[in-house]
């Protein structure tokens, strides 16, 4: 069984979850970290994990787990997924929170977008978009000025099908 963990505040990591689940035939277990239960983990053969990119870093609750289970995540041959609205950075963020050491073990990494959803942001949040929004090109609004958007599609059915096509190795 395919196990994906993810970590979401807003519902992003969550929603792409579920798309990658949609294209590995609804057969995955999701779980939110929040709700870790190492138990049911226990039983994927395959685990992808979700990760978040706040304020230009790997969400670091998800980074010390990938750090401190590596025995665990090796023995499932897991992959990542990163959200965030720049995610064709995405490989920046995972060089800065993990050495080569965990890296060798990925068998698979992606970057598959991300999303802003306005009503849902903090005042601190919102503080800090405004700042990036002086150092980066405004980030368009869409659906009535509340939500951003910018999932791609086309790769995470890419990265879908190599994780189906681990896990079909292992069996």
């Amino acid at each position: 069984m395919i196990g994906i963990l993810y970590k979401s505040k807003h519902g992003s990591t969550r929603k792409i979850a579920k798309v990658i689940n949609t294209y590995l035939g609804d057969t995955c277990l999701l779980m939110d970290y929040n709700d870790l239960d190492f138990q049911k983990l226990s039983s994927c053969d395959t685990l992808i994990l979700g990760i978040p990119v706040y304020f230009g870093k790997l969400d670091e609750e998800m980074v010390s787990f990938i750090k401190k289970n590596q025995d665990f995540l090796i023995e499932r041959h897991y992959s990542i997924y990163v959200t965030a609205l720049f995610f064709s950075e995405f490989m920046s963020y995972v060089t800065r929170a993990f050495d080569y050491e965990i890296l060798k073990d990925v068998k698979t990494m992606a970057g598959l977008g991300g999303a802003l959803y306005y009503p849902e942001l903090s005042i601190s949040e919102r503080m800090l978009l405004t700042i990036m929004n002086k150092r980066r090109p405004y980030m368009p609004k869409e659906r009535n000025g509340e939500i951003f958007e910018n999932f791609d599609n086309e790769e995470i059915e890419i990265f879908a099908k190599k994780i189906k096509k681990i896990d079909d190795a292992k069996a």
